[in-house]
């Protein structure tokens, strides 16, 4: 299990399987490594829920948050956001933790129609409307930049 890399990848707990498919793709084909807080750490509580064991919300809320920052905090160069039609507090909380407390740089991939909402702007140094967008853009900014 990798705990660190290049970005933190926040995102909606029901979304969890189709973003961890296009992480790995990405990954793959990029080098540049994403930290999924429910695959790359030790997550008893998700393996639960994946075998239908547990329900999304039955954790420690304390030890999941501080594990989380902890993450966030190692990013070497900042946290991506998707946020899409699927429900997640946690996300935007994680992108004002990630802008606001720790000065790291925020990407937001929002294809749920609210990519002019302010407050997801106003914590996000770039706003996508897909995840090709973001792709093409990162790319570019790793690869030019080192």
């Amino acid at each position: 299990m990798k705990a660190e890399g290049d970005y933190y990848l926040a995102h909606p707990f029901d979304s969890r399987h189709d973003i961890r498919k296009w992480e790995l793709e990405f990954e793959k084909k990029t080098g540049i490594i994403l930290i999924n807080p429910f695959y790359d750490v030790y997550r008893q509580d998700v393996k639960l829920v994946d075998k239908g064991k547990s329900h999304k919300y039955a954790c420690n809320p304390e030890e999941l948050v501080e594990r989380d920052l902890k993450h966030i905090r190692a990013a070497k160069r900042g946290l991506v956001a998707i946020i899409n039609e699927k429900s997640s507090h946690g996300t935007q909380m994680e992108m004002v933790y990630a802008k606001r407390i720790y000065k790291k740089e925020v990407y937001s991939i929002i294809t749920n129609g609210d990519e002019n909402h302010p407050w997801l702007n106003y914590h996000s140094d770039k706003v996508f409307t897909g995840l090709l967008d973001f792709e093409m853009y990162i790319v570019e900014k790793f690869f030019r930049n080192n």
